[in-house]
């Protein structure tokens, strides 16, 4: 049986290889971004580089009704529900809501960004809404209401194979 000449042909269509190469060119605009998410291109940066070990540790201190909420009273996935949002609204404020980074995607995307970047901009006054945001989703994550909350910024320094405690800062203090 002779061999066929003819070219092969990608059962694959132009139009469905043009949105494959577009899908990955998003991707990596969105990786390139770092903090900046947008479903379904999300920042793969897990383990994509090296860092050393800080020489200190920024720990949220949680007190709900005058006790404190401590990490072996709840399961770790538990704990980081607790913790997480306190680092994110944290985070976001100290950058003024990831202004470098929306500055950069501006720069590198002008037409593409000045179409999305409403929605990438949050509320005014989300710093000041977190409390009462945060005592109700607390008080769903613990199962009781809670009258007073009190957030404590604790940074402790590693030395000599221990963590000493450097400073406590007052942060949130609310009672409803």
């Amino acid at each position: 049986m002779p061999a066929d000449w003819k070219p092969l042909k990608s059962s694959l269509s132009r139009g469905a290889f043009v949105l494959i190469i577009a899908f990955f060119a998003i991707q990596i605009a969105f990786d390139l971004a770092h903090s900046v998410t947008a479903f379904p291109f999300v920042h793969y940066g897990m383990f994509s580089e090296s860092f050393s070990a800080p020489d200190s540790l920024l720990r949220y201190t949680v007190i709900v009704d005058g006790r404190p909420l401590e990490p072996d009273g709840f399961p770790i996935y538990r704990w980081d529900m607790i913790q997480q949002p306190l680092t994110a609204i944290d985070r976001q404020t100290a950058t003024n809501d990831f202004a470098f980074d929306k500055s950069k995607l501006a720069a590198a995307f002008p037409a593409g960004y000045s179409r999305v970047s409403a929605n990438l901009d949050n509320s005014p006054t989300l710093a000041t809404d977190f409390p009462d945001w945060y005592r109700n989703y607390l008080s769903r994550l613990i199962g009781q209401p809670i009258h007073t909350l009190q957030v404590n910024r604790t940074w402790y320094r590693y030395k000599d194979n221990q963590f000493i405690l450097v400073k406590v800062t007052s942060w949130i203090n609310r009672q409803w």
